[in-house]
C-alpha cells in the first residue's frame, strides 16, 4: 500500500522559528501584502522557498557588494519567522548554493522583495471535501 504524497510545503517534520537579518520595512511589508490576500507572512515564505527549491521560480544573485550586514546602506535587524519545516529550510539551503546565493537571510529577502513588488504571486489552493455526518474529511491537500 502507497502513501500518499503531501504536497510541497507541508511534508511531516519538525518545524521551528527561523530568525532571518532583513530589511525590517520589507519585513513589514510582506506581511501587510500577505494579509492582503488573507495570508500568513510565514506560509507565503514557505510557500516561496518550496518554488524556489522546485525550479518553479528563479531568481538572479545580486552581486557580492550588495550582500553585506548592511545592503544598499540599509541595515539589516532580526526578523522572526513563524514555525518552517525543517525539510523546506534544508532544500532552499541546498538550492540557493546552487544558485550562488550568500545565505537564507539574503535568499528570504530576495524571494520576499519579488513578493512585495508584485514580481512573484502566491496562489492558496484547496481540494477535497468535507463528508457530511462525518468527523472526517475526504483525501485531499492544501497547498
Amino acid at each position: 500500500m502507497s502513501t500518499p504524497s503531501r504536497p510541497s510545503g507541508h511534508e511531516a517534520s519538525t518545524a521551528r522559528e527561523r530568525l532571518v537579518w532583513m530589511d525590517t520595512t520589507l519585513w513589514r511589508q510582506a506581511r501587510l501584502r500577505a494579509g492582503e490576500y488573507g495570508l500568513d507572512r510565514t506560509g507565503v515564505l514557505g510557500a516561496l522557498l518550496s518554488a524556489f527549491t522546485e525550479g518553479r521560480l528563479s531568481i538572479e544573485a545580486p552581486p557580492q557588494g550588495a550582500l553585506g550586514p548592511t545592503r544598499n546602506g540599509v541595515g539589516r535587524a532580526g526578523c522572526r519567522t513563524g514555525p518552517l519545516p525543517d525539510t523546506v529550510w534544508e532544500r532552499a539551503d541546498v538550492a540557493r548554493r546552487r544558485a550562488g546565493v550568500k545565505s537564507m537571510p539574503v535568499l528570504c529577502e530576495l524571494l520576499l522583495r519579488g513578493f512585495v513588488d508584485g514580481h512573484v504571486s502566491v496562489t492558496l489552493t484547496v481540494t477535497g471535501g468535507v463528508i457530511p455526518g462525518t468527523t472526517g474529511m475526504r483525501k485531499g491537500a492544501v497547498a
